[in-house]
């Protein structure tokens, strides 16, 4: 959508879009948010819905290796993966089998990085090995550790919407970078039926990141992910804490994709518990090409799965 049509309306398009290409939210003067391509706070045909936002406002009172290609990719099909029946794995440390419900008592927080021209791998150039696979890490802090996430959706707020989601997490011992994808599920984690979506999917491949591996395992205490998507950074570290507060109702009806919001924030407290925090850091497209490209290709597969289920890393 061009620049000028913006103006015309008097919107004036996000840095970023959270979603695919030209779609996302576009700020009002106000502080409002609504659809880019349609100018709805609630919109059907975007499958998108910003209502929060009013609440929000009433409480508030290597470039290199991004260029690379040769990479390790893995479709979460061929890693090992549980669905909500599968009791036969558990672990103790804030990971768990069973997908938990966040209660509201931790919220992640924002990563502030020392600069904003600062780029991801500039800033997380430390390498830790674990097994056989490194992990991107801060410099002089071994112990926070860097992923990239990102969701896609083909055909969003459209007949046959087709979701997928992606993150790149470490190196090989052969140096090729580490890329888990997988299509969004028609459930939700906890066995509900959900449209295919944008905003889903981003949510998913950051679910899907946290559970991927028990982190603090690896010695983690801090735990960084990296997106493009400013409603999975806003909504998990300051939209979800006045959510919570009303009972995750917003004046428009229920928060959409609560399910999700509650997993991720179920995770957050697992490891919490566990003894490592997690932190967003909003990044612009061109900083999260990697996985952009994995999140779309997997969006791209012919067959969502049908049921929910949990993606286990090994390092291999």
């Amino acid at each position: 959508m061009p620049r000028g049509w913006y103006l015309a309306q008097g919107l004036i398009p996000l840095g970023y879009s959270s979603s695919d290409d030209e779609e996302g939210p576009c700020e009002l003067p106000n502080g409002r948010l609504v659809c880019g391509p349609h100018g709805l706070v609630s919109c059907h045909r975007c499958c998108s819905d910003y209502s929060f936002v009013d609440d929000v406002l009433s409480h508030a009172g290597d470039e290199d290796d991004e260029d690379d290609e040769d990479d390790s990719i893995v479709d979460s099909s061929d890693v090992p993966s549980h669905g909500p029946g599968d009791e036969d794995m558990h672990y103790d440390g804030g990971w768990d089998e069973e997908m938990r419900k966040g209660t509201g008592r931790d919220f992640p927080a924002k990563f502030v990085p020392p600069s904003a021209s600062v780029t991801p791998l500039d800033l997380f150039s430390g390498r830790k090995a674990h097994m056989l696979v490194t992990r991107y890490t801060l410099q002089n802090d071994p112990g926070t550790a860097l992923i990239h996430t990102d969701g896609a959706c083909l055909n969003n707020g459209q007949p046959d919407p087709k979701a997928g989601w992606g993150f790149w997490h470490g190196l090989n011992p052969s140096g090729k970078r580490l890329v888990v994808t997988g299509r969004l599920e028609k459930k939700g984690p906890f066995g509900d039926d959900y449209a295919q979506s944008s905003n889903r999917a981003e949510l998913r491949a950051v679910i899907a990141a946290l559970g991927f591996r028990h982190w603090p395992g690896e010695g983690f205490r801090t735990l960084v992910i990296a997106t493009d998507s400013e409603y999975v950074v806003e909504g998990s570290t300051k939209w979800a804490k006045t959510w919570v507060q009303n009972g995750w109702k917003t004046r428009a009806g229920p928060v959409k994709n609560k399910d999700l919001w509650v997993a991720l924030l179920g995770q957050v407290e697992g490891f919490k518990e566990g003894g490592m925090v997690v932190k967003f850091w909003r990044i612009p497209r061109d900083w999260n090409t990697v996985a952009d490209a994995a999140a779309k290709d997997a969006a791209a597969k012919e067959d969502a799965p049908n049921e929910w289920s949990r993606v286990f890393g090994v390092n291999i």
